[in-house]
């Protein structure tokens, strides 16, 4: 068979197809830059500030160790006859960890730099409609 061949026709030939919407977001972006803030008020950079704070905890909490043991080793001398062991530990505490210091700081004349970057939406229609029969 060598002449004109009739065309292969697909199963839904003349039947509507509904269109194809292709919706591709990209989500927006936000970058921030502290630096002017942080150096307008002499501030430490977050990680160093962490890892300052990091050892000051580490320093106190050894000294804190430390003073309960000889507090403890203070009520358990009995023999040294010392009067209202209770009263002047309680007293001493209070006087290492009564008094608070406040630090009150103004406002940076520098401002954050906040950059935002929002992608419009990628919308793709395939229309195919119906096709003649």
């Amino acid at each position: 068979m060598y002449g004109i061949q009739p065309p292969v026709l697909s199963g839904d030939w003349g039947q509507y197809r509904p269109a194809e919407l292709t919706v591709r977001l990209t989500p927006p972006e936000m970058i921030t830059d502290w630096s002017s803030v942080f150096d307008d008020l002499e501030l430490k950079r977050p990680h160093s500030l962490m890892r300052e704070i990091e050892g000051k905890i580490q320093g106190e909490l050894l000294q804190n160790i430390a003073t309960k043991a000889q507090e403890g080793d203070r009520v358990a001398n009995i023999s040294a006859g010392e009067k209202n062991v209770f009263g002047k530990i309680a007293h001493q505490r209070y006087m290492q960890n009564g008094q608070k210091e406040v630090t009150i700081a103004a406002l940076p004349t520098q401002g954050v730099y906040i950059d935002f970057r929002i992608y419009p939406p990628e919308i793709n229609v395939e229309a195919r409609g119906a096709l003649p029969r």
